[in-house]
């Protein structure tokens, strides 16, 4: 498949399940060959048709005895039903029950009679193919309902053996190779049907989707990033994962996989989708769920050990551990196609990947997942000893492989994660375009396209809105435009020698459970966004620590108070709120070596590594945040020393709320300004 993965078309899918032609046959075989309607009188009952929508047929009172007939009626039957199993009997059972009744010297004798009656030459009307071939065929699209395409296969190639000139078999063989995601075999079917039949119109459309398909293919291979080629550097790795899903019934409608880099892949649409069309189903059997590592081995030897484990994710690594080393383990497909390494990831960054994170909050972050994947791999090697056999790097590898792909889910309606194959390799991007879930319906992890999209354009994920910082340090990316959501870090006290610390510090419930008694500095993480809570619980702790006389006495006087959630007090408190934000944001600026400009200009370098890219985009997304911050202070008090009349106009303009200080500006400065006046 030459650099790209594709799984089984739409179009396969809706031929399998929507046939045309006679009423006995329509639902299982397009109208292969009997029609089956039984009828009393013994004057046989003719229909005229040719190719994939009818060939000649006749059914006699002699062929209505043939107890093949009925059990094939009654394939049909269940087939129009969307019994898609019990079909598969009665078709078998038809195959092989005896032959009481030669009922295609029955039909061939009918076929030649009227063409006879017609005045038509016999060699131009189309004799029906054997009968058996017919039940094949039906069985064929019966096995490809259920997505069981090598038995589809199989059945198709019968037909075409019993029947060499008879166009169905190749259609049937077009289909299961579809299914099979051999896009070049499937057209070859095709075209092969269009030389017996060259009027057939359902072949026509097949040629044309799977040209199509194969143009969007080959065109995906080639399309790397900035025109580089776009090889899969494991192409027998992603085929016998592609055969493993498909075995185990996973569904992928219309998706394939496009390398940009020989590291860095993205999933494609192969054919137009829909809106509300779901574009993967992976059954509960292909989901490497936590319950599946906790029942494993090493999993139930973890529990038995009775180890504090810090992170759930730790069953899952360990599962894969084991599950990695077993060359029989029925994950064996999956577990090939992980990365190797995670270069991408901070945790792995070289000390000049590093540098470029000096002044950033996220190389504290990433020294404490350092610190605190060792303490788990240490805790769990004294627990249970013969985990030893595997390194600390295999472990950090595998809590790795788990953090950047694990799906949070709900199964029978007990909360759970696990790991998702094919699903974990949709890419980020917001606002989100396909949703995600478990169905207990389906027994099945589905995504559904949010909305419809054009053959070849990139199908992804949400991963939800995160600071860069989470992004980075979990994934591996920055975002060049999440201003709203990036976080920055400052730090702020509760000075001792405020006239009202011990009263503050009796508040927060005394000097041990304080947190910032002697000085001890807090720690703030905030977005700009005045409405998420990170960012409240910070302004509300410096309205805290400013609270002078009447404000503190009001504060007392709550009967349960929570210093997280202290509404603005008063002007002059809020305008001391933000000048203490004003410096501590300026005090985490000069950490930095440079600004947000040299940033942006130094982002321009179109040979700048990915690595260095991304860390250069998480430190320009803490300083536009402290730039804000460090703003706010100037932006507020030149706007509250307006006169009146020229404040009421200036706060007007706010309501649009178009620029990023008019929300807290119509929120709690207006309010503040209109209580004073």
């Amino acid at each position: 498949m030459s650099g790209a993965i594709h799984t089984r078309s739409k179009a396969a899918k809706r031929r399998t399940r929507k046939e045309d032609g006679h009423s006995g046959d329509a639902a299982a075989g397009d109208g292969d060959v009997l029609a089956n309607h039984m009828h009393a009188a013994a004057t046989p009952v003719t229909t005229n048709g040719t190719g994939t929508g009818g060939s000649v047929v006749a059914v006699s009172a002699a062929a209505a005895s043939d107890p093949r007939v009925a059990l094939k009626e009654m394939g049909n039957r269940a087939f129009i039903d969307k019994r898609m199993h019990e079909a598969i009997q009665y078709f078998t059972q038809a195959i092989e029950a005896p032959v009481s009744v030669d009922t295609d010297a029955i039909t061939t004798a009918a076929a030649a009679s009227t063409a006879a009656a017609s005045s038509t030459a016999a060699t131009s009307v189309p004799l029906p193919p054997p009968f058996i071939a017919s039940v094949y065929s039906n069985r064929s699209a019966a096995y490809a309902a259920c997505f069981e395409w090598e038995n589809a296969l199989n059945d198709a190639d019968k037909v075409i053996s019993l029947a060499s000139r008879w166009s169905k078999g190749f259609y049937r063989r077009g289909l299961a190779l579809e299914g099979l995601m051999k896009l070049n075999e499937a057209l070859q079917a095709y075209r092969s049907g269009l030389e017996i039949d060259p009027q057939d119109q359902n072949l026509k459309r097949c040629v044309e989707n799977v040209e199509g398909m194969v143009e969007e293919l080959n065109n995906g291979s080639k399309a790397g990033m900035e025109g580089e080629a776009g090889e899969n550097p494991e192409n027998d790795k992603f085929d016998r994962l592609i055969d493993w899903l498909l075995r185990g019934k996973c569904r992928f409608p219309s998706l394939y996989l496009k390398y940009y880099s020989p590291e860095y892949r993205g999933v494609h649409a192969l054919t137009r989708i829909n809106k509300d069309e779901v574009v993967l189903e992976v059954p509960l059997s292909h989901i490497m769920t936590s319950e599946v590592a906790r029942a494993s081995d090493i999993g139930q030897k973890i529990t038995a050990s009775g180890v504090d484990l810090n992170s759930t994710h730790t069953f899952l690594a360990c599962y894969l551990l084991q599950e990695r080393d077993n060359p029989t383990s029925f994950w064996k497909p999956y577990i090939d196609i992980l990365p190797k390494a995670f270069s991408n990831l901070p945790i792995f960054f070289n000390q000049d990947e590093l540098s470029y994170l000096k002044g950033s909050f996220s190389l504290g972050k990433i020294a404490d997942r350092h610190a605190e994947l060792k303490e788990e791999y240490d805790n769990i090697c004294n627990a249970v000893p013969e985990f030893s056999k595997w390194k600390l790097d295999d472990f950090i590898w595998a809590r790795s492989v788990v953090i950047t792909r694990i799906f949070g889910l709900v199964i029978n309606n007990g909360k759970t994660d696990g790991l998702v194959p094919m699903a974990d390799m949709l890419n980020h991007k917001r606002p989100r375009e396909t949703s995600w879930t478990y169905e207990d319906a389906k027994g099945a992890f589905t995504i559904t396209a949010l909305r419809s999209m054009n053959r070849g354009e990139q199908i992804f994920d949400s991963y939800g809105r995160k600071c860069n910082s989470r992004f980075f340090v979990n994934y591996g990316f920055s975002l060049e435009n999440n201003e709203a959501d990036n976080q920055a870090v400052m730090w702020f006290t509760l000075p001792p020698a405020d006239p009202h610390y011990q009263t503050k510090v009796r508040l927060l419930g005394g000097p041990n459970r304080s947190g910032v008694a002697s000085g001890s500095p807090k720690r703030c993480q905030v977005p700009i966004d005045y409405n998420e809570d990170v960012t409240k619980e910070c302004f509300s702790f410096l309205r805290f620590v400013h609270a002078k006389d009447s404000e503190l006495m009001i504060l007392s006087a709550v009967e349960k108070f929570d210093v997280k959630k202290i509404e603005p007090l008063s002007l002059r408190n809020e305008l001391e709120v933000i000048a203490d934000l004003s410096i501590a944001a300026s005090n985490s600026l000069s950490q930095f070596d440079c600004d947000e400009e040299q940033d942006t200009r130094l982002l321009a370098d179109p040979k700048l590594t990915t690595n260095i890219r991304n860390a250069i985009l998480m430190r320009r997304g803490e300083k536009q945040v402290l730039a804000y911050y460090r703003d706010l202070d100037g932006v507020i008090r030149q706007l509250v020393e307006l006169p009146w009349p020229q404040y009421k106009k200036a706060v007007a303009k706010c309501q649009a709320l178009k620029g990023k200080y008019d929300h807290y500006i119509t929120t709690v400065i207006d309010p503040l300004m209109r209580a004073r006046h």
